[in-house]
């Protein structure tokens, strides 16, 4: 708005050099005869002279015009270029958290109560437990899952898996088993994570004699969290606090 405003003022300086310009000349030919002076010659002169003037002010004025619209312009488009940016970061951030449906590669794990019958485990050692749910998350995380579900529940960083008497809660909500893991990710990575020896789900399956099914799929459709997200104790601040 600056480089309008000053082009402007140049206008304005323009036309009071050219109006002082002709009173100088008007004064110095005040003494010069006066048919001399409104001779038909000189008044053709000043009529040129004001149309000239005239165009001169209207191709400025246009100009000033064409600058008012582009500086309009290039306001519109930053204003328009923030809100596509501000949309981005929303869809970033919706897509990290866990609020949309993501859809790639990974694998599908089974587990369920174990089904033989041993007298030296306890009743209590053949049941899942919400803390197996919890390890076997933890494993497919550390290995790399980008998205994770229980039984259509999208797992998230406030997400809780609870016992709910011989079943689990997630996300406020009650599942039985069998529960399905599905879980996005590097197939190999998240394989192995639950599948070679040594790992909780391994030990699950041969000490405990769970129903452990694992499998690699290569297109898994992962649902968005549907629970409630409310924060009640944290709060933003303007500075940063060490």
């Amino acid at each position: 708005m600056i480089i309008i405003k000053n082009k402007i003022l140049n206008i304005i300086i323009f036309i009071l050099v050219f109006l002082s310009t002709a009173a100088v000349l008007s004064g110095a030919d005040a003494g010069i005869d006066e048919n001399t002076i409104y001779s038909m010659k000189n008044l053709s002169k000043y009529e040129r002279s004001i149309g000239e003037m005239r165009l001169l002010v209207s191709n400025m004025k246009n100009a000033v015009d064409k600058e008012e619209k582009n500086f309009d312009n290039s306001e519109n488009n930053e204003y328009l270029n923030t809100i596509i940016d501000i949309n981005s970061q929303i869809k970033q951030l919706k897509f990290y958290n866990g609020f949309t449906y993501v859809r790639g590669p990974g694998i599908m794990l089974s587990v369920s109560d174990s089904v033989i019958e041993d007298p030296n485990l306890d009743l209590m050692e053949r049941i899942v437990h919400d803390v197996d749910i919890v390890v076997l998350l933890n494993d497919l995380k550390a290995a790399g899952a980008e998205a994770i579900e229980v039984n259509g529940q999208r797992i998230i960083n406030i997400s809780e898996v609870v016992c709910a008497g011989p079943l689990i809660r997630v996300n406020g909500f009650v599942i039985p088993a069998p529960f399905l893991i599905r879980a996005i990710g590097d197939l190999d990575e998240l394989y192995d994570a639950v599948n070679q020896e040594g790992t909780y789900a391994y030990e699950l399956k041969n000490t405990y004699g769970m129903e452990v099914a694992i499998r690699k799929v290569y297109n898994l459709t992962i649902p968005k969290y549907r629970g409630k997200y409310e924060i009640e104790y944290a709060h933003t601040i303007n500075e940063e606090v060490e």
